[in-house]
């Protein structure tokens, strides 16, 4: 035998087999695709020049080899599906006189065939669709659109070479699986029933159990979030869904059957033994399916409230057009508070560069900033901060159900009153509690001189400051919650220089001056005189080492902001078309192998007086129940990670729950639309092969 009969053998059974050849090649050309386009993005020029360069080019980058690993496991999948059905096929070959050199000569071409198509379309598809993301990229971003089109050919050796040893390693597996069985076996492949796994309480009762707790640790996590936690409850969620689609769903067929009078009816009769009879193979699949679902659903819940966020946390968090942060030295706070001897300079050269804009308008503020501890609801800021935060797991020891760190902000009830518009009054020994996230209850505060100053009111109304001030701070600040203290004289209350020395020993203290301005102008004009401002500010900071001076223009911060969110989300959707056309395929070769397995239960159900319209009842029956289960415990998993993905958006500085939750409820409503249309194109294949049957 030549090479040439070995492939067209070749060709032949991909043409004979193109109902379970097209989807596989279809599925190969989508992960080339979607690998070259996103290393593409990762070394695109234009990427490079967008606002967040710092980040994007590396979210594309991992993304493309997520997307390489991922491939793995996806296309053995698909691969055991087609070379499942086709081992009858391969059988008949040996029969008819073809050794398994032969066989494996022939499947050894069928690779090859399989990955070229899937090379030169993925790459084809790729090139065009990479610059049709390149220009959705931008166009979120509501940048310059550059419409010439290039080829990465970096990129295209990588996907050459990594879906190179990806085809490889499935010729070995399927080589393998032909080399393990005779031909007899072969030939009678399609045949051999699955067994269903046993049914006992034991596994199913751990499925449970895996799942419960998952849910209990998600749903208890806190600030800062514990990454360990959070992969203890991935893992125990995604081992007790496959768990539980395979042993507690034959363990309720079992108790179901042992129901005579739910048992005993023609619809439920069929549907519920032939799920017990598959639920093996049906429980992995389905499980895999609802992963998969959870996951969607995760990152389009948290790309869309970031980006639907971004825009009022940008207004929050920068509400003036620009301003200046100097942290002040303890040392220098005395003559500060005296005389404003160490900001007078910056406030005479800022004023200067603005005294010709007649619309200016300017705020300024003092504010001492710290870390401090909530013990039973009460605010503690005598507690020694500082052997928990630059150790590893310093949080640890204060992650009691008692406990709670907050970063706090010290501001004079004169400045309060003066940014929030407001007419609040305090006696010598009283605070005022503003905080948008924190119900304080007790009465009072401890100071670091173990002296107690009583709460005098808690409201929710927080100053207009910008949080430009926290840009040196660790980005584990962030992840705190935020309580302003509104005192009657900032200095005073901090224990003056003696009590801030040891603020700042214990609590990580710093002092902040911000000089904040509002004008009317252009953009241009805005960039204009904040350059001079960004100038004023390198040129002071060169000559004050013992200070951190920041500068920010608010439309400069969104842009970069807004940046990273348009990114995101359009990775994210990119993403989420590929998991919804991998959990498509899925669905669709499951559709297939029962299909044809249950064309062979039901034409003895016909044979022995069943009716074609209980037959068609019994299947939409079966149908409908195997596949909302996924969709229904995916919604359950996901309800269950709202509280991860809000701790995430939290530490994106994106802090609104009731965003997030409107944002999950549309999610859900709308991947589920998404999921019916693709049971419905799907299960057209199962009924087409299942009806052959029913119709006779």
């Amino acid at each position: 035998m030549n090479k040439g009969f070995y492939t067209k053998l070749a060709w032949t059974g991909i043409a004979k087999n193109k109902q379970l050849y097209y989807p596989y090649l279809i599925a190969g050309v989508a992960m080339v695709m979607v690998f070259y386009v996103f290393n593409f993005l990762g070394a695109s020029e234009i990427v490079h020049s967008l606002p967040g360069k710092e980040v994007l080019p590396l979210l594309f980058d991992y993304g493309s080899w997520a997307i390489g690993l991922f491939s793995i496991p996806f296309l053995f999948y698909t691969n055991s599906s087609l070379i499942k059905k086709r081992k009858k096929e391969l059988g008949l070959y040996n029969i008819l006189g073809m050794n398994k050199k032969n066989i494996f000569t022939v499947l050894f071409w069928e690779t090859v065939i399989s990955y070229g198509i899937v090379i030169i379309g993925g790459i084809f598809i790729g090139v065009v669709f990479s610059k049709v993301a390149e220009l959705g990229l931008v166009n979120i971003m509501d940048r310059e659109v550059n419409y010439s089109i290039y080829i990465e050919w970096k990129s295209i050796l990588y996907a050459v070479l990594v879906y190179a040893v990806i085809y490889f390693l499935i010729l070995l597996n399927t080589l393998r699986q032909i080399h393990n069985n005779d031909p007899i076996e072969l030939l009678h492949s399609d045949s051999v029933g699955e067994r269903p796994p046993k049914s006992r309480w034991f596994p199913a009762a751990i499925s449970l159990l895996f799942v419960l707790v998952a849910y209990y640790i998600v749903a208890t996590l806190g600030n800062p979030l514990k990454y360990s936690q959070v992969f203890i409850a991935v893992g125990l969620i995604t081992i007790g869904t496959f768990l539980l689609f395979i042993c507690a769903s034959v363990f309720l067929c079992k108790i179901l059957q042992n129901s005579k009078r739910y048992y005993y009816k023609t619809s439920h009769f069929v549907t519920v033994s032939t799920m017990s009879f598959r639920m093996k193979r049906n429980g992995a699949s389905l499980a895999a399916i609802c992963v998969l679902v959870t996951l969607i659903l995760a990152t389009l819940a948290f790309s869309v409230s970031f980006y639907v966020g971004s825009t009022d946390t940008i207004k929050k968090h920068y509400p003036y057009d620009m301003g200046v942060s100097v942290e002040i030295p303890i040392g220098s706070m005395d003559e500060e508070m005296a005389a404003g001897t160490y900001t007078e300079e910056f406030r005479s050269e800022i004023e200067n560069i603005v005294k010709n804009e007649k619309e200016a308008e300017s705020v300024e503020a003092y504010s001492a900033n710290m870390l401090a501890l909530i013990t039973d609801g009460r605010l503690d800021l005598s507690s020694d901060m500082r052997d928990t935060w630059f150790t590893p797991g310093y949080y640890d020891v204060w992650e009691k159900d008692n406990e709670k760190i907050v970063y706090i902000h010290v501001i004079s009830l004169d400045e309060y009153n003066q940014l929030c518009g407001t007419s609040e009054k305090l006696n010598d020994n009283e605070v005022l509690i503003a905080s948008e996230t924190i119900n304080y209850q007790s009465d009072d505060i401890l100071l670091y001189n173990g002296e107690e100053v009583k709460v005098n009111k808690v409201v929710n109304e927080i100053p207009k400051m910008t949080e430009v001030r926290l840009e040196g701070a660790s980005m584990d600040s962030h992840g705190c919650e935020q309580m302003f203290l509104v005192v009657p004289n900032m200095f005073s209350f901090m224990g003056g220089a003696d009590g801030s020395a040891i603020y700042f020993e214990s609590n990580y203290l710093t002092y902040h001056w911000e000089y904040d301005l509002n004008m009317e102008g252009t953009d241009t004009k805005l960039q204009e005189i904040y350059g001079k401002i960004e100038d004023t500010v390198q040129r002071m900071s060169d000559a004050a080492d013992d200070s951190e001076i920041t500068c920010y223009l608010r439309t400069e911060k969104g842009e970069k902001f807004y940046a990273l969110a348009g990114g995101l989300l359009f990775l994210a959707i990119i993403i989420n078309i590929l998991f919804v056309f991998v959990t498509a395929l899925i669905m669709y070769y499951k559709q297939i192998s029962e299909g044809y397995e249950d064309q062979k239960r039901f034409s003895i159900m016909r044979k022995i007086g069943m009716t074609k319209k209980e037959i068609k009842r019994s299947i939409n029956s079966q149908m409908l129940t195997v596949f909302s289960l996924p969709l229904m415990v995916a919604g359950i998993h996901f309800a269950f990670t709202s509280n991860i993905i809000y701790i995430l958006l939290r530490y994106a500085v994106i802090d609104d729950k009731a965003l997030l939750i409107k944002v999950m409820w549309i999610s859900y409503f709308f991947f589920a639309i998404v999921y019916s249309l693709v049971y419905l194109l799907t299960s057209k294949t199962y009924f087409r092969i299942v009806n052959r049957t029913a119709n006779e």
